[in-house]
């Protein structure tokens, strides 16, 4: 297919307050509150995008769990329930979904996950069942009291950034383990190991990268040498990341928003890719810049966002590729290079 219509859905993903669990006695409401309102805000976004026609949404990094250190990892612990509810969700509404959700693991010693899901109440954007806890949270909640966070696992987590990409028959045919971690998250992520690989949809090869990957050229360099034809990237970058030592010099006041506009289209450019990021966006006094969007070469940039939660949906004509790489040769030498 020469087109692809791309619904951007620039959510304001909302973070659980830091430490473990809210477990109250007797057990009257989610454990994962944040998470149930974050995928009601999901699924509205999908339906929406869905109603407008658009083939693929892409989401923010951290979309669903919010920011997981603090003691908060025990929000990763239903994640494979979570990949489960976006199958479902792009097979119902014939979409094709990407985001990310950070998984979670715990050592021997501790019971397994609950195999119940606590998300099998959130059928549409409003929540329905009152604030009550479902018969799955309550599992869920028990299993928390019983199994509750250790100091090893909070200066030490098993966790991992994992981008999916589901289509529109919801099955997942693409994932990819976020490597090159932002300082911060080095303390409760790990890095993933494994080869970063582009896979085949009907528009072509996409490969995904997240948040500040964007910063290592030769990590976008790797998609394309591998024919990447589109890159998703979802972002979670607050405007106030480069604080405090940024305050040491003057500076441009929307420095990191110009920063990531820029990487965004030189990696299309250097990569001859469409190239498709997605932020978060929210209240600019809690750090949010959103400013996501779709970069083409020869074109620049085609759909913007501000900084407010927004559905952007664009028209991509996938025809400019060939042009492009015609025109600038980028791809061409680089497989020169390759060679010899």
């Amino acid at each position: 297919m020469t087109k692809i219509r791309i619904a951007i859905a620039q959510t304001a993903p909302i973070c659980a307050p830091e430490g473990p669990a809210k477990l109250e006695k007797p057990h009257s409401t989610s454990p994962f509150s944040t998470i149930d309102q974050n995928l009601a805000d999901a699924v509205g976004y999908v339906e929406r995008a869905s109603a407008e026609g658009a083939e693929v949404v892409i989401f923010p990094e951290y979309f669903l769990q919010g920011i997981v250190n603090e003691c908060r990892q025990y929000l990763t612990f239903p994640s494979e329930h979570l990949l489960t509810f976006f199958k479902n969700l792009a097979k119902k509404n014939k979409i094709s979904i990407c985001g990310t959700i950070v998984h979670g693991k715990r050592e021997e010693g501790f019971e397994p996950f609950p195999q119940v899901n606590p998300f099998e109440h959130i059928t549409s954007s409003s929540l329905t069942n009152n604030n009550k806890i479902t018969s799955s949270q309550l599992e869920w909640a028990k299993y928390l009291e019983k199994n509750p966070l250790i100091n090893e696992e909070d200066s030490n987590p098993i966790l991992y950034n994992i981008a999916f990409f589901i289509n529109d028959n919801g099955d997942l045919i693409g994932e990819y383990t976020k490597k090159n971690l932002w300082h911060p998250e080095r303390d409760y992520i790990k890095a993933g190991e494994e080869e970063h690989k582009v896979f085949e949809t009907k528009w072509g090869k996409v490969g995904m990268m997240i948040c500040w990957d964007m910063s290592h050229p030769t990590h976008a360099q790797d998609l394309a040498n591998q024919g990447a034809d589109i890159i998703f990237a979802p972002t979670f970058w607050y405007a106030t990341d480069s604080e405090p030592i940024i305050h040491k010099y003057q500076h441009d006041p929307e420095y990191e928003h110009h920063m990531v506009q820029s990487l965004c289209f030189t990696r299309s450019i250097e990569t001859e890719t469409i190239w498709v990021m997605c932020n978060a966006g929210g209240d600019h006094l809690e750090g949010f810049m959103g400013g996501s969007g779709v970069w083409v070469p020869l074109r620049g940039k085609i759909a913007s966002c501000a900084i407010e939660p927004k559905l952007e949906i664009v028209d991509v004509d996938l025809s400019v590729l060939k042009d492009s790489r015609e025109m600038y040769k980028v791809r061409e030498d680089a497989a020169k290079r390759l060679a010899t």
